[in-house]
């Protein structure tokens, strides 16, 4: 800190009653500004230089620095002055000094601290959005900033105008612990990079706002303007579509909305308005080009700019009040269900077209074959027939392991494909500490490394084009991160990808927990990292079906919500149910699905949302007859990963569901039919406890 000040002589005339007709005070005092070196900032006292008095009459404007008693008789001529200052012998009275209002005080030294407050503005963001899942009726909040080191986030929900935090339910984000049983807190997931924070949190419906605060450290909040953050969640509740209506829905969005079949006459009422409302249209570009061009965005002035701003506003209004009254009204009869036309199908990575059902095709030891991919090109018609629509392949590449895990050239097909062999994909230098776990049995990849990701998406793209690969697999995803798994999916845009987030239910004394909301958690947060371009394997359904078969507990196969407890209650069109695959079954059979009750588990994951699995085992079994009568129901009624559910019955050994109001389900020896109220139910597929009924 440098230290600037000045001596300030402060002469000021005052009117006595003596021989000498002015008196001139003198007042000593002290200007200082301190300034920082390395930034060049000033500092002041209250706005205004510091002033410190060395004489003890000064005037006190508000603005003095230091103890308000005596200072101290001066040495010197200094001293002389003020001690005649302090005697004006000659005045007759108090009064004839009024004008002084100079007290008489012994002088005394001082000493005082004053803190210099350093401010330093900075620039940081956190945003926040939230979307509406018509698919788990919840609202899904997404926190991200670029704030430095760890941010926690202090936060509620509001349930009515009065914002009173609450605490919601369950599940609540990684790292969640209760504060003073008044809020809930959270430690923000640090970005790859360690950049900013994220965290992403579910809200069921009925809660009217969320709220939240930001701690930076034990002495650090951030708040809005000394409140707290509140962002409403009313207006994403989105109201009921009517039946009748096809609907699709928008996967970017997660949000349905009702299609509505527009008549001839429509078009003819467009028609006549179209000649007009194309000339609005033309004004409007002609505007728009008009403001953004180079040579007028340095000619027009701001006003002009606004004019033209306005002019644009008035326009896009009247276009848009000519468009609602040319919409003609409908009622009920003009939508007639033979006119109704089918949405369109809409293709996403996470989903395929929504209604896939995937073939697991191989096993652990199919290896062993060395002609792998020729014999499953000699079933792949009979596959088809069947109704699968997606073959997942072993992986192909030359490989340490010889079931073709732990690749060592990415581009040697062996034999199983092709012989074609081109450059080797090689990876070089030291890399980054891993995004995610560590499989200890091979070397992590650096997936932070740009030259890294260029060569596995080049070697994707070679897959895709050049081999004929329509879709991904993930394996051990839990070892990076979902980002990058967002942008290899994003360069290739496969047809469909599914990642495996393998990880431990959660178990008491041996027992496993009927709430299993943590599990499927942290399924779901991957997804989100993933931005949802890939599904994921619904581990958590697998391991709840265990127990609720196996122990005779079908009641396990509701949540507290009466809901599904897996994946496929929360986001079913990201879940792709399974039973068994080439690790839990097969000759390794690390997780064997009850024996015995394979076709239950198929009954259950064929009848509900999500995409479900079949292991290539059962298929070539003698489950294959109801394997197939099962996905023929399947396609019959049209169920696919967004179909609705409601659990009519979960006890102790039945468990009962409806699915999109077509199709009726029952596993377990108890019993239960479906009531033939306003529909009647027919029983199309029955075996060892489990029977399937249609509406007709």
């Amino acid at each position: 800190m440098l230290f600037y000040f000045d001596l300030i002589y402060n002469f000021r005339p005052c009117s006595l009653i003596y021989k000498t007709p002015w008196l001139f005070l003198l007042s000593l005092v002290v200007m200082l500004m301190v300034q920082d070196e390395e930034t060049g900032s000033w500092y002041q006292h209250r706005g205004r230089d510091f002033k410190v008095p060395l004489i003890d009459y000064l005037q006190d404007d508000g603005n003095i620095v230091g103890a308000k008693k005596g200072l101290g008789t001066w040495p010197g001529p200094l001293g002389q002055i003020s001690n005649m200052l302090l005697k004006p012998e000659a005045a007759n009275s108090k009064e004839d000094i009024g004008e002084l209002s100079v007290q008489k005080r012994g002088l005394q030294g001082f000493y005082e601290e004053q803190a210099v407050v350093k401010e330093i503005l900075v620039d940081n963001l956190v945003s926040v959005s939230v979307r509406h899942c018509l698919e788990t009726a919840k609202n899904l909040l997404y926190i991200e900033t670029d704030l430095p080191g760890d941010v926690i986030v202090h936060w509620g929900i509001c349930k009515d105008d009065g914002k009173t935090w609450e605490i919601p339910s369950e599940p609540y984000p990684p790292e969640t612990s209760m504060f003073k049983d008044k809020a809930l807190r959270t430690l923000l997931q640090r970005k790859n990079g360690g950049h900013g924070s994220l965290g992403s949190f579910i809200l069921d419906e009925g809660s009217v706002a969320f709220v939240f605060v930001l701690k930076l450290n034990e002495n650090t909040w951030l708040n809005c303007h000394g409140n707290d953050f509140c962002i409403p969640l009313s207006s994403f509740s989105v109201p009921p579509i009517h039946s009748g209506q096809p609907h699709s829905e928008d996967e970017e969005q997660n949000n349905e909305s009702g299609s509505l079949l527009i008549s001839g006459n429509a078009s003819e009422a467009n028609q006549e308005v179209s000649a007009y409302t194309d000339e609005i249209i033309d004004e409007i570009r002609n505007l728009v080009t008009d403001i953004s061009s180079e040579k007028n965005r340095k000619t027009k002035s701001k006003k002009a700019q606004e004019s033209i701003l306005q002019e644009i506003e008035k326009l896009a209004a009247e276009a848009y009040s000519i468009f609602r009254s040319s919409i003609p009204t409908f009622t009920e009869t003009d939508l007639l269900e033979e006119e109704a036309l089918e949405p369109p199908v809409k293709i996403s990575s996470g989903t395929g077209s929504g209604f896939e059902i995937l073939c697991q095709g191989f096993n652990w030891e199919s290896h062993k074959s060395g002609k792998w991919y020729i014999d499953l090109r000699e079933k792949a018609s009979k596959l088809a027939s069947l109704g699968f629509t997606v073959l997942w392949l072993p992986p192909p590449t030359d490989s340490v392991s010889s079931e073709g895990y732990m690749p060592r050239d990415l581009y040697n097909l062996n034999s199983r494909l092709t012989n074609v062999k081109m450059h080797p994909l090689t990876f070089q230098g030291r890399g980054n500490k891993s995004s995610g776990d560590n499989f200890h049995a091979a070397p992590n990849i650096d997936h932070s490394q740009e030259f890294v990701r260029k060569d596995i998406k080049e070697w994707l793209h070679w897959l895709r084009e050049e081999i004929g690969y329509d879709g991904w697999r993930l394996d051990f995803v839990r070892g990076f991160w979902g980002g990058y798994v967002k942008d290899y999916i994003e360069a290739t845009e496969p047809y469909f990808a599914v990642g495996e987030y393998w990880d431990s239910l959660s178990y008491t004394y041996g027992e496993m927990d009927h709430n299993q909301d943590a599990h499927r958690q942290r399924i779901i947060d991957w997804i989100n990292a993933t931005n949802g371009t890939a599904g994921a394997f619904d581990v958590t359904t697998k391991g709840i079906l265990h127990s609720a078969l196996e122990r005779c507990e079908y009641w396990r196969l509701s949540d507290e919500k009466g809901k599904p407890p897996g994946v496929v209650g929360w986001w079913p069109s990201r879940a792709v149910t399974f039973i068994e695959n080439h690790d839990t079954g097969s000759t390794q059979g690390h997780w064997r699905f009850p024996g015995g009750k394979e076709i239950q588990g198929y009954a259950y994951i064929l009848t509900h949302p999500g995409t479900p699995s079949v292991f290539y085992d059962h298929i070539f079994s003698e489950y294959q007859s109801e394997i197939s009568t099962l996905i023929s129901i399947r396609n019959r009624n049209k169920i696919q990963c967004r179909s609705t559910v409601q659990i009519m019955k979960a006890e102790r050994d039945v468990y009962a569901a409806m699915t999109d109001e077509k199709v009726v389900m029952k596993i377990g020896p108890g019993h239960y039919e479906p009531s033939n109220g306003s529909r009647n139910w027919s029983l199309v597929a029955e075996g060892r406890d489990y029977k399937i009924w249609e509406t007709s």
